[in-house]
């Protein structure tokens, strides 16, 4: 029972992620950093906004930009 409970936080919360993303790129031109994310959401860490991204990643909700073997810092892109 926890467990779901968890999935649906944890979806929302990717929701409302992908929710600031897209806003970011319509309003700026350029998605936010794992940091910009982190401060927006109140994370304690910029760890937790690389794991909900990943999360993300792994469902195929976005993609991240690579530039000579490393990922880009403003690096996130929409599927």
């Amino acid at each position: 029972m926890e467990k779901k409970i968890k999935c649906k936080q944890m979806l929302t919360l990717c929701k409302r992620i992908l929710s600031f993303v897209k806003s970011s790129i319509r309003q700026r031109g350029f998605p936010p950093t794992e940091r910009e994310i982190s401060k927006y959401f109140r994370f304690s860490s910029s760890r937790t906004a690389h794991y909900h991204l990943t999360l993300m990643k792994n469902n195929g909700l976005l993609k991240f930009r690579y530039k000579k073997g490393r990922r880009c810092a403003r690096g996130l892109k929409l599927r």
